[in-house]
């Protein structure tokens, strides 16, 4: 599922105005008519929404894209993301099966929101759910996090030495990244307790005033060797990182081979200092692109992504520099 981030413009439900969030990057029609005739003659490019796992209440809810604005990747790129705060949202106590267990009363006892608190470690910058378990015939079996969003299983963790002494259960959050989250208590014969929370980013953003990308670690390095030295004409803006990436593509004799010399060659005012910088460079930039090409192959990202994802972390670099290395990774990926 490919997803993205979005800033609240404007309140919405129990979430301030510069909450964000991460959601499906496809959108929705607002209104979506029955007949199939009546939606072939509406206008599905205006009244878009966002499908919102948890608007705050535990239950999902349309979002206006209209309301929302883009919220860069570089906004919280300097900052923890899992330091961000937990709300818990609906609590309740269940059973597997729909029909199974219509009418019955829970032998567990029914979890209640009061029953559940999050509990704080300043000391050691942490958070966690205590449950205060209901009276309960039999012990929990296991506790099982469930991600709202892409509706997949996040971890599963099975209770031991647990017994009916026992009357609280604890579960940590630190760890966890911005999201919606169902924790499940699960017992014996498909009941469960269940336990609904966001983990929030760590801060608001206003989306006026959205702060300027910070500057990648590699932005100093080309902006001080290009300004010593004129960039070879070799097409499409290349410069001497794309200097140093080519020879370190090459295949051959040469294959895996430092670069500095034969940038030193060419360039003979280029100190070994900046040799070695672009060397490193050049093969930071290799590898970045071919754990692209097998993330393309885990199905993670599309092929059609890749050019996109290099160019956004690093912008130099040339179109025969990228489609050496595309195919290249491709090739190494499914080896």
């Amino acid at each position: 599922m490919k997803t993205t981030r979005i800033i609240l413009q404007v309140p919405f439900s129990k979430h301030p105005a510069g909450t964000v969030f991460e959601v499906a990057e496809t959108t929705e029609p607002a209104e979506w008519p029955e007949e199939e005739r009546v939606r072939e003659k509406l206008d599905f490019g205006k009244d878009r929404v966002y499908h919102l796992p948890d608007g705050g209440r535990g239950f999902a809810v349309s979002l206006p894209v209209s309301d929302t604005a883009p919220c860069p990747e570089h906004v919280f790129e300097e900052q923890d993301v899992r330091k961000g705060a937990c709300r818990i949202t609906l609590v309740g106590t269940h059973h597997g099966e729909e029909t199974g267990a219509q009418g019955e009363t829970s032998p567990y006892g029914q979890l209640l929101e009061a029953d559940v608190t999050i509990i704080l470690n300043p000391a050691l910058q942490s958070q966690g759910l205590l449950i205060n378990l209901p009276p309960f015939e039999a012990v929990a079996a296991k506790m099982v996090l469930l991600d709202s969003l892409r509706g997949e299983q996040v971890l599963e963790y099975v209770l031991r030495n647990y017994t009916t002494a026992d009357k609280q259960l604890r579960w940590d959050v630190s760890d966890l990244n911005p999201g919606f989250y169902e924790l499940r208590v699960c017992f014996p014969g498909g009941w469960y307790h269940a336990i609904r929370f966001i983990k929030f980013f760590p801060a608001l953003v206003d989306a006026a005033h959205l702060p300027p990308a910070p500057e990648k670690s590699w932005q100093p390095l080309v902006d001080q060797v290009q300004k010593k030295f004129t960039a070879p004409s070799t097409g499409d803006g290349a410069g001497l990182a794309n200097e140093a990436l080519d020879f370190c593509l090459e295949w051959g004799e040469m294959f895996e081979k430092p670069t500095q010399a034969r940038m030193i060659r060419r360039h003979p005012d280029l100190s070994q200092q900046d040799a070695d910088e672009l060397d490193r460079l050049a093969r930071e930039v290799r590898a970045f692109v071919y754990q692209l090409c097998e993330q393309e192959l885990e199905g993670k990202i599309a092929e059609s992504d890749l050019h996109f994802a290099t160019k956004r972390q690093y912008p130099w670099v040339n179109a025969a520099n990228f489609g050496r290395m595309k195919n290249v990774g491709m090739f190494y990926a499914r080896k």
